[in-house]
């Protein structure tokens, strides 16, 4: 029984693991597009187009908002890989001298 609980905790931690990397990478799409999308907003923003201008803000602000989202994502993993440690540390029974 005990083993199964060990492994259970440790398919669960490398589950969180993988996520956060998923996560990072999310993060750094965002992020590049962001940067991408306000370089694109000066462009069209001396060409007068509106449109255009209006199509590139809602885009800024979308990258922007799912960039914050992944972040308190990244934070939930990081919060339940802690606790999912300290039930694995609280699991362990007690080594004698």
């Amino acid at each position: 029984m005990a083993q199964t609980a060990e492994n259970i905790l440790r398919r669960s931690l490398d589950a969180v693991d993988r996520q956060r990397r998923r996560l990072t990478w999310v993060l750094a799409v965002a992020g590049v597009n962001v940067a991408f999308g306000f370089f694109r907003l000066f462009e069209v923003k001396s060409t007068g187009d509106l449109a255009g201008l209006i199509v590139q803000a809602v885009m800024v602000l979308f990258f922007g908002i799912l960039g914050l989202a992944v972040l308190i994502v990244f934070q939930q993993a990081i919060s339940t890989k802690r606790i999912l440690r300290a039930i694995e540390l609280a699991s362990k029974p007690a080594e004698g001298p």
